[in-house]
């Protein structure tokens, strides 16, 4: 569950009293609340981007190939050699869920086999775009109980290996977002974590394997030779969804979410037609945002299945290039910071917003939640461009691009709602 701050507390009153954000039609039909027994919904959260299902249609070749590199280490659980393979395909197609899915496989397997293992997953944009804040989070996730204050990147890895040792664990670590990080970094994170095999020689690796996940190639760009060498050529291709594909995979994931009969073959056909082609390009993230919001859509009409209509209805009011992930991968004061350009663009002639003016709303908005605004607010306007969720003309112009800054704001606390459910 999110837990996160949420835009919702401490709203602007309009001065009818009403809070701006939920006064019209759009807000009330896409809320996604509703009370329990619902002829629509058995599961929602089987919709939710954190789910990680048992059963992968069409990735299992890939879960076959990470089983290949990895599984035969639990036979040597005193460590061995560090196998580094990499993950990539475009977004929406299961890069992150084969990944989980393998590691919770992998974490069931050892325990079988009485062998101690873990699998810690790492987000570049989650858990931090630098090594410091990266290697704490690695050492929180995997030793918690031990205190990383005044540590350097290099000391918290060799804490890490010393920690491992003691415990007589192995450990795999995946990096999600990695060609994210060298975005707006040169730290030398894969030559670091490629190389953790050599911070002790002569004995085994209890590190027994580390993947990293990248939507393109194109951060080897950014790795000098050394580093592409550790690297090595283990790749693990994940193509785009074809319309068939990601029916199959609607097929099996509306059995778990909606009731019985809430979703016909028709409207199942339509949402992957959608998705498959331009501009989604078999996204399924953005698939299984359509369905869950025309499902609630749906639920709040007094409707008892979803129709081809909810979906067009949905389709036409929401952003597909913003879905579900990319809200939860924003921190509190970048979700702040889009809160304001959306406040400030809803209703006004121009369709862009000066830096100065989303900077003075962000801190009124952060004043009225007490909350201390951050102290370099650039910063927190690159991670949204470097996410292209913002867009800017100049210097001077800053906007949301393709959709009506009301109906995204209703959109964005659709999504906080759900999250926060």
């Amino acid at each position: 569950m999110w837990v996160g701050f949420s835009l919702l507390e401490h709203p602007s009153p309009s001065p009818n009293g009403a809070c701006p954000y939920i006064r019209g039609k759009f807000e009330t039909e896409f809320s996604g609340e509703s009370g329990l027994g619902s002829l629509i919904f058995r599961d929602r959260d089987k919709l939710s981007p954190r789910y990680v299902p048992s059963s992968l249609p069409h990735r299992e070749a890939q879960l076959e190939a990470l089983s290949s590199f990895y599984m035969y280490k639990l036979d040597r659980p005193g460590g061995s050699c560090l196998t580094c393979c990499q993950l990539i395909g475009p977004v929406g197609t299961g890069k992150t869920a084969c990944i989980l899915n393998f590691g919770r496989a992998f974490e069931s397997e050892a325990v079988k086999r009485r062998v101690k293992l873990r699998h810690a997953y790492l987000n570049c944009k989650v858990d931090g775009s630098n090594r410091y804040k990266l290697y704490r989070n690695l050492l929180s996730k995997v030793a918690p109980e031990v205190s990383t204050g005044g540590m350097s990147p290099e000391e918290m890895l060799h804490q890490l290996l010393e920690y491992l040792e003691a415990e007589k664990m192995l450990l795999m670590i995946t990096v999600d977002e990695v060609g994210y990080f060298y975005r707006g970094s040169s730290e030398p994170l894969i030559y670091d974590l490629t190389r953790l095999n050599e911070i002790y020689p002569y004995k085994p690796c209890r590190v027994v394997g580390v993947a990293f996940i990248s939507r393109s190639l194109e951060f080897h760009g950014k790795l000098d030779e050394s580093e592409r060498s550790t690297l090595g050529r283990l790749i693990i291709s994940f193509p785009k969804y074809t319309a068939s594909q990601v029916r199959d995979i609607l097929e099996e994931r509306v059995e778990e979410a909606f009731q019985p009969g809430a979703v016909s073959e028709d409207v199942l056909d339509f949402v992957s037609e959608i998705v498959a082609d331009p501009p989604i390009n078999g996204d399924m993230r953005v698939a299984l945002d359509l369905l869950y919001y025309a499902g609630t859509l749906a639920e709040n009409m007094g409707a008892e299945r979803v129709t081809p209509e909810h979906i067009r209805r949905v389709y036409g009011e929401t952003h597909p290039a913003i879905t579900t992930q990319d809200i939860i991968e924003l921190d509190v004061h970048e979700k702040l910071t889009l809160y304001a350009l959306l406040r400030l663009l809803e209703g006004r002639a121009s369709p862009y917003a000066t830096l100065s003016e989303i900077r003075d709303e962000y801190e009124f908005i952060c004043e009225e939640r007490g909350l201390e605004p951050k102290g370099c607010f650039e910063e927190l306007m690159q991670e949204l461009l470097d996410r292209q969720i913002v867009e800017m003309k100049s210097l001077l112009k800053f906007t949301i691009c393709d959709v009506p800054a009301g109906k995204l704001r209703a959109y964005l606390n659709g999504l906080l709602r759900r999250l926060e459910r």
